[in-house]
């Protein structure tokens, strides 16, 4: 489950908040960013057909040219671990009463492409 990340002043949440800010100019000038809401699109477009349970003429599904099989369907992810750890030691020996920490910070998108 993730973790809200809340504080206003929290520099992800402040990355965040320029980057939507931002968002059209960057789709301009970085060209995957544009594609990945254009998939977006089509996924929320294809997920509201197949739950509405519309039918559609066959006509809808001979508009293009047959599709290449896609070779991944994975969207590029970012993550960040860290561990945190403290030690002692005592007579030469190495005391440690506590298991390290950890923190993940984890970023990506699931479009449920592999759905459809």
């Amino acid at each position: 489950e993730d973790a809200a990340i809340t504080r206003p002043d929290h520099p992800l949440v402040r990355y965040a908040e320029i980057f939507t800010h931002n968002f059209d100019l960057i789709a301009e000038r970085k060209s995957v960013v544009s594609q990945l809401r254009e998939v977006a699109k089509a996924s929320i477009m294809a997920k509201f057909l197949l739950e509405s349970g519309n039918v559609l003429p066959d006509s809808w599904f001979s508009l293009g040219e047959e599709a290449k099989p896609i070779c991944c369907l994975e969207v590029p992810q970012l993550w960040n671990d860290r561990f945190f750890s403290k030690i002692s030691i005592k007579d030469g020996a190495i005391m440690s009463d506590k298991a390290p920490k950890s923190h993940g910070l984890y970023g990506g998108g699931d479009f449920g492409i592999d759905r459809f």
